[in-house]
Order: C-alpha cells, then sequence, then structure tokens
C-alpha cells in the first residue's frame, strides 16, 4: 500500500516534491563494520602511548627512572593489545549480521580479554626486568583501583548502547562502542600518572633492565 502511495503522488507531484519523495523513500544505505579500522580510536591509542613515553617522574624531588619506565612498559602493552583485540574484532565473521545478544556478548567477551591480555604482558615483561611478584601485584592492582571507575563505566554504557533504539545496525552499535573506548583511552595518561605517583620511591633502588 505504502509504495502504490509513493507512486501515485509521483505522478501528480510537480518536480521538487518528486525530488523530495525519492530522497526520503530511499533505502538507508548499510556501512561494514570493517569501516571501523580508519576509526579515530587507533589514532588515539598511538597518541596516548607517546604521551605517556614523554612523562616524568619523580621521588623526593629526584628524577626515577625506574618508575618512568615501568609507567611507559605497562601503557605500551595496553595501548598495542587492546588495538589488535580491537582491529581483530572488527573481522569476525558475521558481525555485520549478527544479533544483538551475540554481538553483545562478543563485545564483553572481547573487552575482558584485552585486559587479560596486556595484564599477562606486563606480568611477563616486568618478571623478566627484575619485579618481584608481590610487587607486580600491589602495582597491577593499584591500577585496577584507579581505573576501577572508567571500567564501570564501559559496562553501564555498553547496556545503554545495546538498548538504545536510536542504533539500528551493527555499525553503529560498533561505533557508538569505539566512541566510548576512544574516551576511556584518553583517561589513560591520568589515571596511568595517578598510579605511579602513588608508588614514592618502592621501586627506585632496584635495577630494572632496559
Amino acid at each position: 500500500m505504502k509504495l502504490v502511495l509513493i507512486k501515485a503522488l509521483e505522478m501528480i507531484a510537480p518536480p521538487i516534491i518528486k525530488k523530495a519523495i525519492a530522497y526520503f523513500g530511499r533505502k538507508k544505505e548499510s556501512r561494514d563494520v570493517i569501516e571501523l579500522i580508519n576509526h579515530d580510536l587507533f589514532n588515539t591509542l598511538e597518541r596516548t602511548r607517546q604521551k605517556i613515553h614523554t612523562m616524568k617522574f619523580y621521588t623526593h624531588g629526584e628524577y626515577d627512572r625506574v618508575k618512568t619506565r615501568m609507567c611507559y612498559d605497562f601503557a605500551k602493552h595496553k595501548t598495542l593489545r587492546c588495538g589488535i583485540r580491537m582491529e581483530d574484532m572488527l573481522r569476525v565473521k558475521n558481525i555485520d549480521t549478527m544479533d544483538r545478544d551475540s554481538l553483545k556478548r562478543l563485545v564483553l567477551s572481547e573487552q575482558t580479554k584485552m585486559h587479560e591480555d596486556y595484564i599477562k604482558a606486563v606480568r611477563i615483561e616486568w618478571d623478566i626486568k627484575g619485579i618481584d611478584k608481590e610487587d607486580i601485584d600491589y602495582v597491577v592492582h593499584l591500577f585496577e583501583k584507579f581505573r576501577y571507575d572508567v571500567v564501570s563505566s564501559f559496562e553501564a554504557r555498553i547496556n545503554s548502547i545495546f538498548g538504545s533504539t536510536y542504533n539500528s545496525t551493527n555499525f553503529e552499535i560498533m561505533l557508538a562502542i569505539f566512541e566510548m573506548w576512544a574516551m576511556g583511552i584518553d583517561l589513560l595518561p591520568r589515571d596511568m600518572l595517578t598510579t605511579f605517583e602513588s608508588l614514592n620511591g618502592k621501586f627506585k633502588d632496584i635495577k630494572y633492565l632496559t
């Protein structure tokens, strides 16, 4: 019935009305999730890693080489591992057509795996470079404590994104997810600064291999 009405209007309407009918009656062009490979999130990961690389830490007024290097090594693994996971997720088979529940499960699973991947990499590097296991656990716990609000916000926003009728396609859902993650990455330097400033001079005198 709708198609018949449109055809009828096209026959009797003046040219400007016909153009309006054609514009609003056309099918919305769909976009593939893989297009997000060019999202600014990936530039944000690189920019944040470089920003943290320039950060310097001091203990009692003296430059603390160990704390400075530990902070960068942590951020390096976090940004690189998360970037790899995010890119791989865009290439998941059928990501454009999977139902919302499946896509939400994928996003939550990958977000958890990102965390597991970079924490594992950080633990390995710090262990090789001479940090005791107990001290590694201590720093990781500190970071997770300061990062808790961001992670909690991610979970709340993911539920909101998947529950919103504004995001009608998987591309739109993943675009909203990537915007959210980019915001979290922009906050990373703040959380790294808070974490490592809290260490005081804990590692200043150890021989941290570089």
